[in-house]
């Protein structure tokens, strides 16, 4: 029975449409940050990008910036589950529920992408070293310069026609 259920749940998480979403937000010295997220199917593809520039403002704020961002990506290309990719321990820790928010300022940030999180059905949080996050660290320092990028979300049509064809196998 155990082996059946966990075997409906993977598919239940494959037919669903599935993204991870890299997300970096930056600062400097200068009056402004950067917030950026690249959404990427789990074989890789990329699927769209969006970056932001922000007032000044803390860099774990600015990660948290770059969450809702990444967030607000996926709602865009109609993702039911999303992976969050984040160089930031802060904030996959909080958003984990392993660390405690002490900052008033990031606890409004964090209410709040807990209130985005909760229009998905499933969000994951994932740490990754910088090195791994490369696009998306890119993509957020040309934004604190004022160079906002983008590449327009992409629906996955072809995702669909893949979900759909293996639920007519089934």
């Amino acid at each position: 029975m155990r082996n059946l259920l966990i075997s409906h749940f993977s598919f239940l998480i494959l037919t669903m449409k599935t993204i991870s979403i890299f997300v970096d937000g930056a600062v400097s010295g200068t009056e402004f940050a950067g917030a950026a997220a690249v959404a990427r199917t789990k074989e890789g593809y990329f699927l769209g990008w969006w970056s932001r520039r922000l007032p000044q403002m803390t860099n774990n704020e600015a990660e948290y910036q770059a969450t809702l961002l990444g967030l607000s990506l996926a709602r865009r290309l109609g993702a039911d589950v999303v992976e969050i990719v984040s160089d930031s321990e802060v904030v996959v820790r909080q958003m984990q529920g392993q660390s405690r928010v002490i900052s008033g300022r990031l606890k409004r940030l964090h209410h709040e992408t807990c209130r985005v999180v909760g229009l998905f059905k499933i969000v994951t949080f994932r740490h990754v070293p910088r090195e791994l996050n490369c696009l998306a660290d890119a993509l957020a320092t040309e934004a604190l310069a004022g160079r906002v990028v983008q590449m327009q979300p992409q629906q996955p049509g072809w995702l669909r026609k893949g979900i759909l064809e293996m639920r007519n196998e089934k």
